[in-house]
């Protein structure tokens, strides 16, 4: 019976004695930078014109952002930080490299302006040197959810070990910050902008196969939607622009996680929450074409309404996209105004969605669409309720009887297929960013979000896999 306990400890002893052998001895993992991408020279690496002996390199299968350890695809890193001061500047995801590195052009401007810091010793904070930041060894930085712009005056300290000693009851180590890049022709370094690091947030295994599944599925409902004469009618025309608009944001965003829109990074990011709006906008227009299609007793549809429709989505959604895009531009400067912003192409290819100023361009619009669309469902449901009541009054009792299995079996199905349709799930994507680190709002959120990213499987389903469906599929 000794012989699972001894294969359970050899194991733990080879996945031990690989991490000691990956990891640099004696170095901070905040130390190191990813040289996956530099050839060997003889028995060193060149980062940035610092050659660092093999010996300070070691073999990486994971990264860690703001003390959270994610699994990664193996990589070679190098404790640079033991050969050279370090000082970590963010990159927005709009100038990162597809080798990592950034390219914003800072280092150039920091040599034309000569800029430097004052480097304080970790064991006497009274000595300080000044020290050029051509001199150091610059980290750059991922901007992250949940930054916040901190403007430091001359009361800061900035340790050697890269920590920063604000007060006696404020400091920060080298993970929790990065410097503002774009900050080097004012006042630095009497005063400095910092990017804090507040938390990070993580995409979920199997997000991206299970979105990947769904892309196919919104292609699928869109091509039989197209293909069948009956179903291209307004709701029908409807459902096609809102699974198009839905295809091509969920593209985006897998895109972007998967790190291949770095190049075209800003036209992603405003082109995805154009098409977030349309979507949900959408969702909001097959809610009221439903209401007013089921509870009218005029089933014509005129052929402008369609194109009314498209005229209220297309335009409202351009005057959104348009309106972040021109706040980005004009105050992306002025870095008081800087948690404030839309911040497209910071975090990542899209809008940050975290913090207050999200209400105005995000939440806000989603929570005001999310209320319009439950309203037109409850609506719809005590419309179709009492239509059922009357059918029922005037049956037979046996019809009675098969009315009643009807209800608890077809309408509670039609209840569920125009929930679906109708979009009232995208409600918990409002609950405010603060409450999502409470254990049972971020259960809620992450099943809200493995919903969304299941979007096109549920609605392929509900739409095309229906026998309505499926039997004008087989007579076209």
């Amino acid at each position: 019976m000794r012989l699972p306990s001894e294969i359970f400890c050899t194991v733990l002893l080879l996945i031990f004695a690989r991490k000691s052998k990956a990891d640099i001895p004696d170095c901070n993992y905040y130390d190191t930078v990813d040289i996956s991408n530099v050839e060997r020279q003889n028995d060193s690496y060149l980062y940035d014109d610092i050659p660092i002996p093999a010996s300070l390199t070691g073999d990486y299968e994971y990264k860690m952002v703001v003390r959270l350890t994610i699994p990664a695809k193996r990589h070679l890193r190098a404790c640079v930080c033991k050969l050279w001061p370090c000082i970590r500047i963010c990159c927005p995801a709009k100038y990162t490299l597809a080798n990592g590195k950034c390219g914003d052009g800072l280092q150039e401007e920091l040599a034309r302006l000569k800029s430097y810091i004052y480097l304080t010793s970790a064991t006497n904070l009274s000595t300080k040197t000044r020290v050029p930041l051509t001199e150091m060894a610059i980290i750059r930085d991922q901007f992250l959810d949940c930054d916040e712009m901190v403007h430091l005056t001359d009361e800061f300290t900035y340790v050697e070990n890269g920590s920063l000693y604000i007060s006696d009851a404020w400091s920060l180590e080298k993970q929790d910050y990065c410097l503002y890049p774009y900050q080097f022709n004012s006042d630095f370094p009497n005063s400095m902008w910092i990017v804090k690091h507040s938390c990070i947030s993580y995409i979920y295994p199997g997000s991206l196969e299970i979105g990947t599944i769904s892309l196919i599925c919104y292609i699928l409902t869109i091509i039989v939607y197209l293909y069948i004469k009956e179903l291209r009618n307004v709701t029908g025309k409807c459902i096609i622009c809102c699974m198009i608009s839905l295809f091509i944001q969920y593209l985006i965003i897998i895109l972007d996680d998967m790190k291949v829109l770095n190049t075209i990074c800003s036209l992603a990011g405003y082109s995805g929450y154009f098409f977030w709006m349309t979507s949900h906008l959408w969702l909001s227009v097959i809610s009221y074409q439903l209401w007013k299609l089921l509870t009218s007793l005029n089933r014509a549809e005129p052929t402008y309404r369609f194109q009314l429709y498209s005229a209220f989505v297309w335009t409202t959604a351009a005057v959104m996209t348009g309106s972040i895009y021109m706040v980005n531009l004009i105050w992306e400067n002025d870095l008081n105004k800087w948690n404030w912003l839309p911040l497209v192409g910071f975090i990542d290819c899209s809008v940050k969605d975290w913090n207050s100023s999200s209400w105005m361009y995000s939440t806000g619009p989603l929570l005001v669409l999310s209320t319009f669309n439950i309203a037109m469902f409850t609506l719809t449901v005590i419309y179709i309720r009492k239509v059922k009541r009357e059918i029922k009054k005037f049956a037979h009792e046996e019809e009675g009887r098969i009315g009643c299995i009807n209800f608890d079996s077809q309408t509670y199905l039609q209840f569920l297929r125009l929930s679906v349709v109708m979009g009232l799930t995208w409600i918990v994507d409002v609950i405010p960013f603060s409450a999502r680190f409470n254990i049972v709002w971020s259960q809620i959120i992450m099943i809200s979000d493995y919903y969304n990213y299941a979007f096109g499987i549920v609605i392929f389903v509900v739409l095309v896999l229906k026998r309505s469906t499926l039997t004008l599929l087989i007579k076209s």
